[in-house]
């Protein structure tokens, strides 16, 4: 008898523990891992606690890191910026407290093997573009450094920092919790950016397109369209917050609309529409789209002047014609024609590329044939002028069975926080065809995060599915602790 009773306290301490690390509830799955030991060391949680802080707070500065108040170096020392310090920071705690590198499980292992192809075709464009970082200067003396050490510290080092979040997210946020604390982040980082900006719009009394510009330019340090990009990347998880968190919410949500309307960014403004409408149709959300849209219309009905004629504008100031050119202010027959032209007829262009930045080695630039400009104004095209047809191939493949599986999966998700992650992701790629860039660049730095959190959001489903076919029906093994107890 009482060998018995020890037989059934052991097995329900065992299914106990096998247990920990899931929390069923109305909202969803939390899956935070296995659970080695029962105790911890006081000084490993207080350093992981720590991680996780400068982890968040490097996230939640990612829109400020060009700022005025950020952008000069501490103690003279040359990029010792306090972005990068923190950076820094958050890598060294990567590297020492986890294996960066190491994967648990077959999705991990596949999200870590892409990752890895990606940051090497980053790296190979940018060691061939140092070369050509005096030609980049002379072109725009502004935006490039001259010096081969500040141009590999700018377009290769920073630009590599933007890629740690997704390590970080897929190695030590693999809860439920944690992914909402970090959407919280986010979009607490986004409300401080759109009261920063619209108080600055305003002190400013800017109303051109050229003074927005300015004025992103001198105060957060960022060209208008990649404050726009930021928002598109980020808008969704404001909506989910709003519909799915407390009622302050629509307070953020209200000011980043203000702040888009006040950029007068027209791809920003269609592309944050196109990822709400997404959210709302796939959470079935009619009555609010529909009350949304109203909305807008009115709101355009009543607004006049530069927000309504930047999103009704089709090119280039007093051109009255129509076509695909002008309605793409010249993309189309200054930059991406002459360009692939120039590519296909050199073997060597055509095959790998011309490295990072490759448009502003253009031969064309100089005679007025192209817009000069150091991007071509469409990833993909862009990443072919950097990196050639084979690498593009694999891209175009890899975004291709991306999406196709982030849909399967989302669809067997009952999980709005993963549909807000999809809009935000589907809402980069939806901007692509006119601006952005496929390799790390400040303005897809919070696509990195927000992929990362996608991921994990299907490997919770993933290592429940896997509990289930290793200790059989969970309701079943609930009532057989009940009679145990």
């Amino acid at each position: 008898m009482n060998g018995t009773a020890r037989s059934d306290r052991a097995e329900k301490q065992k299914f106990h523990i096998r247990l920990e690390g899931i929390v069923l509830n109305s909202s969803g799955l939390n899956y935070s891992g296995p659970v080695l030991t029962p105790y911890r060391l006081p000084f490993a949680h207080s350093v992981a606690q720590g991680g996780r802080f400068f982890f968040l707070l490097f996230i939640f500065i990612l829109p400020f890191q060009r700022a005025i108040f950020f952008k000069e170096n501490l103690f003279d020392i040359q990029g010792l910026k306090p972005f990068n310090l923190l950076a820094a920071i958050v890598l060294a705690y990567l590297v020492f407290q986890s294996a960066p590198l190491h994967a648990t499980d077959k999705i991990e292992q596949r999200s870590i093997r892409i990752f890895l192809l990606y940051f090497a075709t980053f790296t190979i464009a940018v060691i061939r573009s140092i070369p050509n970082a005096p030609v980049f200067h002379s072109r725009f003396p502004i935006s490039f450094p001259e010096s081969y050490l500040d141009y590999t510290l700018s377009y290769c080092i920073v630009p590599a920092l933007y890629t740690l979040p997704f390590l970080f997210v897929l190695k030590r946020m693999c809860s439920f919790r944690e992914l909402e604390r970090l959407t919280t982040v986010i979009c607490l980082s986004i409300l401080l950016l759109s009261v920063a900006f619209v108080v600055a719009v305003l002190i400013a009394g800017a109303g051109s397109r050229g003074e927005i510009n300015a004025l992103c330019e001198t105060y957060f340090g960022f060209h208008y369209n990649t404050i726009g990009t930021i928002y598109i990347c980020t808008a969704p998880l404001l909506l989910y917050r709003a519909l799915t968190g407390r009622a302050l919410w629509i307070i953020p949500l209200a000011l980043s609309l203000l702040a888009i309307l006040l950029l007068q960014s027209r791809s920003t403004l269609v592309t944050v529409a196109v990822t709400y409408c997404l959210f709302l149709i796939q959470r079935r959300s009619f009555a609010i789209l529909i009350l949304g849209m109203t909305v807008v219309g009115i709101a355009a009905l009543f607004l006049s002047g530069s927000t309504v004629n930047s999103l009704l504008s089709i090119g280039f100031a007093g051109s009255s014609e129509t076509s695909a050119d002008a309605v793409l202010t010249g993309r189309v027959d200054s930059i991406w024609i002459p360009l692939l032209n120039e590519w296909t007829s050199d073997i060597g262009l055509f095959v790998v590329g011309a490295g990072r930045s490759g448009m502003m080695t253009s031969q064309l630039w100089d005679t007025g044939v192209i817009i000069q400009a150091t991007h071509a104004h469409n990833a993909i095209i862009n990443f072919f002028l950097d990196c050639g047809v084979i690498l593009s191939g694999v891209l175009i493949v890899l975004l291709l069975v991306g999406i196709a599986t982030a849909w399967r999966v989302g669809r067997g998700l009952n999980s709005d926080l993963y549909w807000a992650l999809f809009a935000c992701i589907f809402g980069f790629g939806f901007g692509t065809m006119t601006d952005r860039e496929i390799l790390p660049t400040a303005e897809n730095m919070h696509v990195f995060p927000i992929i990362a959190m996608m991921i994990n959001v299907a490997r919770l489903r993933y290592l429940f599915q896997l509990e289930k076919r290793r200790d059989g029906l969970l309701p079943t093994k609930m009532r057989r602790l009940n009679q145990l107890e």
